[in-house]
């Protein structure tokens, strides 16, 4: 499931930025405020260079995905893609990290841009992943059924729900969903809750 994830990411997302001009690359992503859309791209390229390098000490850390960037600052988006695309061919296989980490930066990348969101399919699959292996102490009901069969009850737009898994929501906006009981939310997320609202 996440080989065939990150390829549909990585072709969606490499689509979108090879028509992207020098205005669009230098826009900040409001999701990962201290990069630009160029960075974003840096990021991606960077992942799966190390993954074939073995440089995976630090991952996902600010510093780990800050050297990412810094190598790749000056190297033109189709420059980065093509490496993206050639490194990624080359991976025998994708671990299931990556795959999340792609899917979600398209999403921060057609935010920003303004385009439509990710295919359901898509984000609906590893929302589903996670609340089975992650989030075992939850029942989330979304709009395209119910996930999980924990005791605490959530009822929340699923997209939203999936979003904020990776820290791109609040923890008031998280709060403000249905609950049957008070819920440590920040123990809920891979990446902690932004500070502020994030609205998409």
């Amino acid at each position: 499931m996440f080989e065939e994830i990150y390829r549909e990411s990585r072709q969606r997302t490499a689509g979108l930025a090879m028509g992207l001009t020098p205005p669009d690359l230098a826009l900040t992503v409001p999701a990962c405020p201290e990069w630009t859309v160029h960075r974003l791209v840096a990021h991606l390229a960077g992942v799966v260079a190390d993954a074939r390098a073995g440089r995976m000490d630090g991952a996902p850390g600010p510093e780990w995905t800050a050297r990412h960037v810094s190598e790749r600052e000056d190297v033109p988006v189709l420059d980065l893609l093509e490496q993206w695309n050639a490194d990624a061919d080359r991976l025998d296989r994708v671990p299931s990290h990556m795959a999340l980490d792609a899917l979600t930066h398209e999403a921060d990348l057609r935010a920003v841009l303004g385009r439509e969101r990710v295919p359901d399919h898509a984000w609906q699959a590893t929302l589903t992943a996670i609340v089975t292996h992650n989030l075992t102490d939850l029942t989330v009901k979304t709009e395209f059924g119910s996930l999980g069969t924990g005791p605490v009850v959530v009822e929340a737009d699923g997209y939203e729900f999936w979003r904020a898994f990776f820290g791109r929501r609040s923890r008031a906006q998280m709060e403000s969903w249905s609950w049957s009981e008070p819920y440590p939310v920040d123990e809920m997320t891979f990446f902690p809750p932004r500070a502020t609202d994030l609205e998409e």
